[in-house]
């Protein structure tokens, strides 16, 4: 059970993901820097309400299923380590990179132009 859940909430972080990375991005790195900033300062909020709690629920669940397979043997107890680590390594990216970049994008006047559009590259990647 706890396999399925894992599946289900990685597989809507990863389409959330996607999401903002072909649809987002693009649109955000089209608009002037300034204009970035602004709605970015306005709106980020909505984009932090779902991906917070799916990420950290997605990171919890792919590592309790990997906990509770303990008694599994072969490939099926790999894959689920595999993806537990995989997540946790989202959760390491957010936290150290995207986190930090999406305060300075929220804050008028804490980035220069230039310096948001080398974050905003970085923050992609």
């Amino acid at each position: 059970m706890l396999a399925r859940l894992a599946a289900f909430l990685l597989g809507l972080l990863a389409g959330a993901m996607l999401a903002i990375g072909v649809g987002l991005v693009p649109y955000w790195q089209g608009l002037p820097p300034a204009e970035f900033r602004a709605w970015f300062g306005a709106h980020a909020w909505r984009i932090g309400g779902l991906m917070r709690p799916l990420g950290g629920s997605a990171v919890v669940v792919a590592g309790a299923a990997w906990i509770g397979a303990r008694r599994v043997s072969g490939s099926r107890r790999v894959w689920l380590g595999l993806a537990a680590i995989a997540t946790l390594g989202v959760l390491v990216i957010t936290l150290v990179v995207n986190e930090p970049a999406n305060e300075l994008f929220g804050h008028p006047g804490a980035l220069s132009d230039a310096a948001t559009a080398a974050l905003l590259v970085r923050w992609m990647r």
